[in-house]
């Protein structure tokens, strides 16, 4: 089974990640097709302000940013032949425990479906012992940390977690060493 998570885009307040995001062709295309949306606002200029100026503009207009780079993030993974069987977005939970509620209310299905199961849901248990689920930021957020730490080395199931950057070959210079500091502090990019 494949999951995409989308975290809450906070590593898009970096400037250097800023840069680094309009150089992946989907996500160019992906704020090209948005500046519709935003018929006042040059949405490449916004990309290119400082971390300060960024921080200073409407949350509308950087909510919409993070929308269009998920949104060409999510384009370049479909385009590499991948599908996903159940997609959760950060945006769409009130809080950090509510995440963590859908995400344990899913891997522990299996264990609570193995009594009484129908011949047809057979199929659907082996559809579940194995769980990948893919990280759409940009950024890490809390979720993914916990993911990490919890639930990959707790769980029944084997579950592997990957970052669309990082398992796409073609953008292997994104971002190594964002990611090294990130995870050696095991602290969310906010």
């Amino acid at each position: 089974m494949r999951i995409l998570y989308f975290t809450d885009g906070a590593g898009i307040d970096l400037c250097g990640m800023r840069a680094s995001l309009v150089r992946i062709p989907e996500v160019l295309t992906s704020i090209r097709r948005g500046q519709e949306q935003a018929k006042y606002v040059d949405l490449m200029n916004v990309m290119g302000l400082s971390d300060d100026e960024f921080q200073q503009a409407p949350i509308v207009l950087r909510t919409l940013l993070i929308n269009l780079v998920q949104r060409g993030l999510h384009q370049r993974w479909v385009n590499r032949n991948y599908r996903a069987d159940l997609i959760l977005r950060r945006i769409n939970h009130r809080s950090f425990d509510g995440v963590k509620r859908d995400f344990l209310n899913l891997l522990f299905l299996k264990k609570a479906n193995q009594k009484n199961v129908a011949i047809r849901d057979l199929q659907l248990l082996h559809f579940l012992s194995q769980i990948e689920i893919t990280i759409i930021g940009p950024g890490y957020d809390e979720i993914e940390m916990w993911l990490r730490k919890v639930v990959s080395v707790r769980s029944q199931v084997e579950i592997q977690i990957k970052d669309v950057i990082d398992t796409d070959p073609q953008l292997k210079w994104f971002w190594p060493e964002v990611k090294e500091a990130v995870m050696d502090e095991q602290t969310p990019l906010i």
